[in-house]
């Protein structure tokens, strides 16, 4: 999308610089005009290629299939106690962080059997 935006833009800034320079040769306001607007559209567009689009947010909703208990979250190398905050969400797998140590490790749900 970002390659057809620039080569958009490229064409018509093209375009612009063709009519400005055939103003030269007579019926200048007409020809001024449309490559005054011209270049304001291909910059219009190069702004819209090089600008990020909207920004997506993703939640993510567990649903459990049995019981569960909310336990506290302890840092396994330094035993600290740890909050939400210490815990990321990264290509599908819990990270965390602890904030005393500064260790980091992926977090692993042990299996129920």
């Amino acid at each position: 999308m970002k390659t057809a935006g620039y080569a958009l833009g490229a064409l018509l800034g093209f375009a612009g610089l063709i009519f400005l320079i055939a103003a030269g040769q007579g019926n200048v306001a007409p020809r001024v005009i449309i490559g005054i607007v011209l270049l304001g559209g291909a910059a219009y567009m190069i702004y819209l290629a090089r600008s990020k689009g909207p920004e997506v947010k993703v939640t993510h909703k567990v649903d459990f299939t049995g019981d569960t208990e909310l336990q506290e979250l302890r840092c396994k190398s330094c035993g600290a106690q740890l909050s939400s905050d210490a815990i990321e969400m990264r290509e599908g797998a819990i990270y965390v962080k602890c904030p005393y140590c500064g260790s980091a490790y992926q977090l692993e749900e042990k299996p129920k059997w």
